[in-house]
């Protein structure tokens, strides 16, 4: 959380307070260490001339008694060496003076020369070493030597006794004037430290100003904090901070740790925020719009435009050992900052009961144009063709049940039942889109998605089948209701028909393309009779408008079906005819750029043959290539590669009839599952008969199915 401006400006006083006590009293600690150094070393050159003073007086009084001593004819040796000793001692005194800087030149120079004045005197006397005295039987009287040495000393002492008062004279001066600097420097030192400490305590009382403001508004600080933690904690939206480098910062709203299960967000990359929990291309998504707000030319508008993470599909642990779907909504804003953007705000909120909703709402408002369509859609439809399917639905959906609550305990019985499922709920809905019953379609295509779903689990258990069974309870409710609007219909219709009579079939209008302005119609009327050929006129007419195509069907012998193949045959044709609208016929560039018609044909013929029945299904499509097929059944893992390449082309051509077989890599409403060709052929070997197929790649494919008389069919149950 980021300082107020003014409270960070406290801070930087206080800093600067402290660092200043700190160098005043570093500076006032070296300049006093340097004063004190000066006065240490001006006391010893003080001290050293306070005893020069006294060195020309000794000097005088040395050479006197020594003059005496030759006088009497005592011995000179220790008087002599006082005197030695005495000189030695000045000369080194003096180096010390003339070493000192800053005294006066002028007064150094008296010095110097009048001391260089008494050395040629008293070099001699010094320098003697020879025996002063003769002794003889009479007594002891001066040496040549010792004569000689007395003139020197007298000379010397004649001179030190003239020059002594002015060589004292002197060097009181300097001692004066070391005295007086040693004095200013003391004053110096004093008036030094007495402005350091006053300095020192001003700085002290400043910083312990600005420390008790520094306390007051700490308090206030942590106040303010105490309210946004209590604020974070109360707010139902997770906020956080990011930075540059993408990681959450050290404040975080408590909702977070609800929305996301953990506690530990600080310093955690928004990537591993999302990571498991979401897609890894929704992953990669979000990842490149955080990078996309750091720019400096980002627009803020356009990129809450552009939000990926506005509705965001996540999964959650749900506490149960289990996960469960929630739907996340991220808002991002940016907070610039003197050098651009500083950091990114993230809002996270729970929509999950506004994204069931608003899904509850479109399925209501899909149900209910569902339910339009249907009610329009039966009021064109022969009432005793959706009766009859009625029936065979609800005898399929019972069907569906009874292998539901078959027993099963392994997971080949389980899969073995989801195979029952499929063959039998694609049969239902074929027949529901062939008479432009929607609603039932679009609920059968509901559960075979959930069927799918159960496919691609790694294991089954008797719980996973529990939702199935809730859809098939919807779904038989589902086709009460439409067989009570079919009557209501009948009765609002036809009025109440008398007992005996027969309903008749409408006739099938079909209107040209031209004329119509849809994508796709029928381009002439069916040959063949019935309601078998009106159904499959109409789901024709459906299927090229709902594929952007356009087809020809051509019906014939359709009106010789036995009864105990009607069933089968309906199926048959209604699979084979939405595989060509969905695989085989091209839309009508690609047809015009091959030079062929417009319009994609399907003929469809039944007739009687030597051992039974014969019905030929062929559309004028793009054909079946082999080679397809293979790389189709490697991708869904029916095959491996090496049994793939190892199929001929009729064997490639058989592969369309394994189950969970087909070439679309998407599911929809008519394609996709594997199951259709899967349910032909089981349908067609379950009356004996026999199915082929032959192709000629972007000219045909043709389905041939033989059945044997009726009565020799075996009984399906």
């Amino acid at each position: 959380m980021q300082l107020p401006g003014a409270d960070r400006s406290r801070r930087l006083l206080a800093a600067g307070a402290a660092a200043a006590v700190v160098t005043v009293m570093a500076l006032v600690l070296i300049a006093g260490f340097r004063l004190a150094t000066q006065i240490r070393s001006s006391l010893g050159v003080l001290q050293a001339t306070s005893a020069l003073q006294t060195y020309p007086a000794v000097i005088a009084q040395q050479l006197a008694a020594l003059r005496g001593q030759l006088d009497t004819l005592e011995y000179t040796g220790h008087v002599h060496a006082e005197l030695g000793a005495t000189i030695h001692k000045f000369n080194q005194a003096l180096a010390v003076i003339e070493r000192r800087r800053g005294l006066d030149p002028a007064a150094m120079r008296r010095v110097g020369r009048l001391w260089r004045a008494y050395r040629p005197l008293l070099a001699p006397v010094l320098a003697f070493s020879a025996e002063p005295y003769d002794d003889t039987d009479t007594g002891s009287s001066l040496s040549a030597a010792g004569r000689a040495y007395d003139a020197q000393v007298r000379r010397a002492q004649l001179f030190a006794q003239e020059h002594a008062r002015e060589l004292h004279g002197r060097l009181a001066a300097l001692a004066a004037e070391l005295q007086a600097r040693t004095a200013a420097a003391a004053a110096r030192l004093r008036t030094l430290l007495l402005a350091g400490v006053l300095t020192v305590l001003g700085l002290a009382a400043a910083a312990l100003y600005l420390q008790i403001a520094r306390t007051r508004h700490e308090r206030a600080a942590r106040e303010a904090q105490e309210q946004t933690r209590d604020i974070l904690k109360t707010v139902r939206e997770g906020f956080f901070l990011l930075d540059a480098d993408y990681r959450i910062g050290a404040v975080w709203s408590e909702a977070l740790t609800r929305l996301f299960g953990r506690n530990d967000f600080a310093g955690l990359a928004f990537e591993e925020l999302l990571r498991d929990r979401v897609s890894a291309e929704t992953l990669a998504t979000a990842v490149k719009y955080i990078r996309l707000l750091w720019g400096e030319r980002a627009r803020e508008n356009l990129m809450k435009s552009i939000n990926p993470l506005g509705q965001l599909e996540v999964s959650m642990d749900n506490g149960r050992g289990g996960r469960e779907s929630r739907y996340l909504q991220f808002d991002f804003h940016r907070v610039m900052g003197p050098k651009g953007v500083k950091h990114v705000l993230c809002a996270v909120g729970d929509i999950t009961s506004n994204v069931l909703l608003a899904r509850e709402l479109q399925e209501a408002q899909e149900n209910a144009h569902s339910q339009l369509d249907m009610m329009v859609g039966m009021l064109h439809a022969d009432p005793l063709q959706v009766s009859t399917f009625l029936d065979s639905a609800s005898a399929g959906l019972k069907h569906v049940n009874t292998i539901l609550k078959e027993p099963a305990r392994t997971d080949a019985e389980f899969r073995k039942k989801l195979a029952g499922l499929s063959r039998e709920l694609h049969s239902i809905k074929g027949e529901a889109s062939a008479l432009n019953l929607m609603s039932i379609a679009q609920r059968v295509h509901h559960l075979e998605d959930m069927v799918g779903e159960l496919k691609g689990k790694s294991e089954l258990t008797g719980n996973d089948f529990l939702p199935v069974v809730l859809k098939l309870d919807e779904l038989l409710a589902h086709l009460r209701g439409v067989r009570e609007m079919t009557a209501r219909l009948v009765t609002l219709k036809d009025g109440s028909p008398e007992p005996g009579a027969t309903m008749s079939v409408p006739q099938l209008r079909v209107v040209p393309a031209e004329q119509s302005g849809a994508p796709s119609a029928l381009e002439r009327p069916a040959r063949g009779g019935g309601e078998l050929a009106t159904m499959l006129q109409q789901l024709a007419a459906k299927l090229a408008q709902d594929h952007g195509k356009r087809i020809t069907l051509t019906l014939s012998g359709l009106g010789e079906v036995p009864d105990a193949y009607l069933a089968t045959i309906k199926d048959c044709v209604i699979q084979m005819l939405r595989n060509a609208a969905v695989h085989g016929i091209e839309p009508s560039e690609a047809r015009r750029a091959t030079a062929k018609p417009e319009a994609g044909e399907v003929r469809v013929d039944f007739h009687r043959s030597e051992k039974g029945y014969e019905l030929l299904f062929q559309d004028d499509g793009a054909g079946l290539s082999p080679e397809a097929l293979k790389q189709a059944a490697v991708r869904k893992n029916i095959l491996t590669g090496e049994e793939a390449a190892a199929l001929d082309n009729r064997a490639a051509l058989a592969l369309i009839f394994r189950p969970g077989f087909s070439t679309r890599e998407e599911v929809s409403m008519d394609a996709g599952r594997g199951v259709g060709m899967d349910v032909v052929a089981r349908a067609v070997y379950a009356l004996g008969g026999k199915i082929g197929v032959s192709t000629n790649p972007g000219r045909f494919t043709r389905f041939k199915i033989a059945l044997p008389e009726a009565s020799q069919a075996p009984a399906v149950a």
